[in-house]
């Protein structure tokens, strides 16, 4: 969900990498301020990303990394040669502190996590997946004419890595642009795909959770109880 109209641009930061040149290629708006700041997406998924101890990709060195986050799991495909690939599912549950939740305050005290590494074989046939859908060529929703934005739906954001090239780009709600725009069908089809053939929404259930209240999509306090699952709570897996 966007609190706010984004203005997209792209910055381009140069860093020595060996001795390669990488472009950084993070979407940007205009705050109140009239000051270019990146959108809070990026802020939000670099914190998490540390907090569940996945690789910060703009350093990453592989041929090829795709990262799309869902709002409870990041599903991670990397390959180093195109020969061989590999694949993890890092599920994950961001808890409220309690004290302040109930005086209407919304931070996180923790969050709570695993990872799932998958065979090589399903690693490469989600691979071929993405390559086929040509996932990585997808613009950030906000350069594609007619996509539009909204307060209420699913954000999905894809991190696309290569040696000389990161891109950090996010998708609202792609199922409501379906019959208007081939992109919207291309990162939609890619998540039904993962949920419904890959069984990705499975992995969840591996991950265990205490009590308390939880950042969800958007939903500032799904309540989970002693005796509850986490994905029994409108998460993404309960589409398919």
């Amino acid at each position: 969900m966007r609190a706010f109209v984004s203005i997209v641009m792209t910055f381009f930061v140069y860093s020595v990498y060996g001795q390669t040149l990488k472009i950084i290629s993070i979407p940007t708006f205009t705050n109140y301020k009239n000051e270019v700041d990146t959108i809070l997406w990026f802020k939000w998924k670099s914190k998490l990303a540390e907090q569940v101890n996945l690789k910060d990709l703009k350093l990453a060195s592989d041929t090829f990394n795709l990262r799309l986050w869902t709002d409870i799991q990041a599903i991670d495909i990397w390959t180093t040669n195109h020969n061989f690939y590999s694949a993890t599912i890092t599920n994950y549950a961001q808890r409220y502190d309690e004290t302040l939740f109930r005086n209407g305050v919304y931070t996180i005290d923790k969050v709570f996590s695993n990872q799932i590494v998958l065979d090589t074989s399903k690693a490469r046939q989600i691979f071929t997946l993405i390559d086929t859908l040509a996932i990585a060529s997808i613009p950030t929703d906000d350069k594609i004419k007619g996509w539009q934005q909204g307060f209420d739906g699913e954000e999905f954001i894809v991190e696309v890595s290569t040696p000389t090239q990161y891109n950090f780009k996010t998708y609202w709600t792609p199922s409501v642009f379906l019959d208007t725009l081939i992109e919207a069908k291309r990162i939609q089809t890619l998540v039904e795909r993962l949920y419904k053939d890959f069984k990705i929404g499975s992995y969840y259930n591996k991950l265990e959770i205490p009590q308390g209240n939880y950042k969800r999509n958007g939903i500032m306090g799904i309540s989970i109880g002693s005796n509850e699952t986490i994905e029994t709570k409108g998460s993404i897996i309960d589409w398919f």
